[in-house]
């Protein structure tokens, strides 16, 4: 169901441990991981192109000699030494001199002697791996910036070098500018910050067999979703009926914006609630009626706007807050609502956040596990604002534990903090960054809700499923043209 992520301490203890407890050297793990990073490189590699393997002189560098040995009889390969210090690791000593027995042409980079790479060539980056813990600068500095300049296509080994395993980095810091990241046994935690797109283009896991013993041993507060969430989907069987899957209700609307609440609705009945109501006020009436005439419709008794919000006795969770609007009588009515809440499982999204931001003491009125669902935007107004994303992620779980809540913060690579851990989606795909999305996960998890998962489970399994109809879109489609719709849609092929 999850992956662990590490951070850097964490990984090193790993492969450490791994050499004790599989009994081996720590040059044999380096030529083992290198063996298997082999066919991920050669799928990016052709006999005419030249491939320049940058090399540091620490443990990654050991990877990229380790890498050049291995192409070198079928491949053009040329290997840079980038000698940001004069000390380098035994692994590395050992590497280079089986790599001078071999045809391979090494260079040592400097001011006046960088080799000359064409944008069709291919470069491998092995000068920093997850050790690093300042700033690249001197000659691995420039190095860096010689191979984003290049035009060149870039395959980073484990990490882009440059850049931080578990932190954010400073805006100045001189990273490598990844096509590709080849990423030993589990990604690692920053390749899911939003500030690290152009540095982590996309990344390949390439399993090196470390111990798995330690990795179940070793704690963690960042879990990757994995399909096995899939598991907590609530099966039918042959004489299933309606009842046996909820009754959700959704909340929202007002004039201009009652398909933000339909399409929810919509997304809650398509991922097999039994029953789905809307609440809105009456000038939406028609339009929930005509786009889904599943749904049942109540009205408010204001025409354009909630003013006083009623919940049916047999609902079994509820969703408010899309397309809801914030003038004072909808404040009013959120406020009452919250008071009067039954402990019914609650999500709130969109301007069921923005009154809350604008009535921070109303944070203390959310039942125990409610669901968040902000945009990066409607976060920034609940919590203040974050220097980097590893400031972002702290409040995202000190918010979640403050108030006792379950925070789904949306974007690419979505992560979801109960206040203990950190749950990250794996999927950063801007085919969702469309219209509507936003509303659709907001009735995918209301319908799990109502369905009777425990809210940690329903917002990890919603925002899952919500990413995959997008992979699955894309796979025939642009990621220009899907819209809403579409996402509630793929929902009938997700299995």
């Amino acid at each position: 169901m999850f992956q662990k992520l590490f951070t850097a301490k964490q990984i090193k203890e790993i492969d450490n441990q791994t050499i004790i407890r599989q009994k081996i050297t720590s040059e044999a793990l380096m030529e083992r991981a290198v063996i298997n990073l082999k066919p991920h490189i050669v799928k990016e590699l052709s006999p005419d192109k030249r491939i320049y393997i940058f090399c540091g002189k620490g443990n990654n560098g050991g990877d990229g000699l380790v890498l050049a040995r291995l192409l070198q009889p079928d491949y053009r390969v040329y290997c840079v030494i980038v000698p940001f210090t004069k000390q380098s690791s035994p692994d590395f000593d050992s590497n280079f001199n089986k790599l001078k027995k071999t045809s391979v042409e090494i260079l040592e980079f400097s001011k006046d002697n960088q080799p000359e790479i064409s944008e069709n060539e291919i470069i491998v980056d092995a000068i920093f791996g997850t050790g690093l813990s300042r700033p690249a600068a001197g000659i691995a500095k420039e190095a860096i910036e010689f191979m984003n300049a290049s035009g060149s296509k870039i395959l980073s080994i484990d990490m882009p070098s440059g850049l931080y395993a578990d932190r954010s980095n400073a805006i100045s810091d001189p990273v490598v500018k990844a096509h590709m990241v080849y990423s030993f046994q589990f990604p690692k935690i920053s390749f899911f910050f939003p500030e690290n797109e152009t540095f982590v283009n996309d990344f390949e896991i390439v399993d090196i067999r470390l111990e798995k013993s330690i990795i179940d041993e070793m704690p963690t507060k960042y879990l990757m979703l994995t399909s096995g969430v899939k598991k907590m989907l609530k099966k039918r069987f042959k004489f299933s009926y309606k009842n046996t899957f909820g009754h959700a209700l959704i909340v929202g609307g007002s004039y201009g914006m009652i398909g933000a609440p339909v399409l929810a609705s919509k997304a809650a009945l398509r991922i097999g609630t039994g029953l789905v109501t809307n609440f809105i006020p009456r000038c939406g009436y028609s339009i929930s009626q005509t786009y889904a005439p599943e749904v049942m419709t109540l009205t408010d008794n204001s025409n354009k706007r909630i003013s006083h919000i009623k919940v049916p006795e047999k609902i079994t969770a509820i969703g408010i807050g899309m397309g809801m609007g914030t003038k004072p009588k909808t404040q009013k009515a959120l406020k009452e609502f919250l008071i009067n809440h039954n402990n019914k499982p609650l999500l709130l999204d969109a301007d069921a956040l923005n009154i809350l931001s604008m009535h921070p003491e109303w944070l203390k009125l959310l039942p125990e596990n409610a669901v968040l669902t902000p945009h990066p935007g409607e976060f920034k107004r609940l919590v203040g604002g974050w220097q980097n994303d590893t400031e972002k992620w702290q409040k995202l779980r000190e918010f979640s534990a403050k108030y006792q809540v379950i925070t789904v913060l949306k974007g690419a690579y979505t992560t979801i903090s109960d206040g203990a851990y950190f749950y990250i989606n794996p999927v950063a795909n801007g085919a969702l960054a469309t219209a509507g999305s936003g509303d659709v996960l907001s009735g995918i998890i209301t319908g799990l809700l109502a369905q009777g998962l425990q809210p940690l489970k329903a917002a990890l399994l919603g925002v899952y499923i919500h990413g995959q109809t997008a992979e699955k879109y894309v796979e025939k489609c642009n990621s220009y043209s899907m819209i809403a719709s579409d996402i509630i849609d793929l929902l009938k092929f997700f299995d």
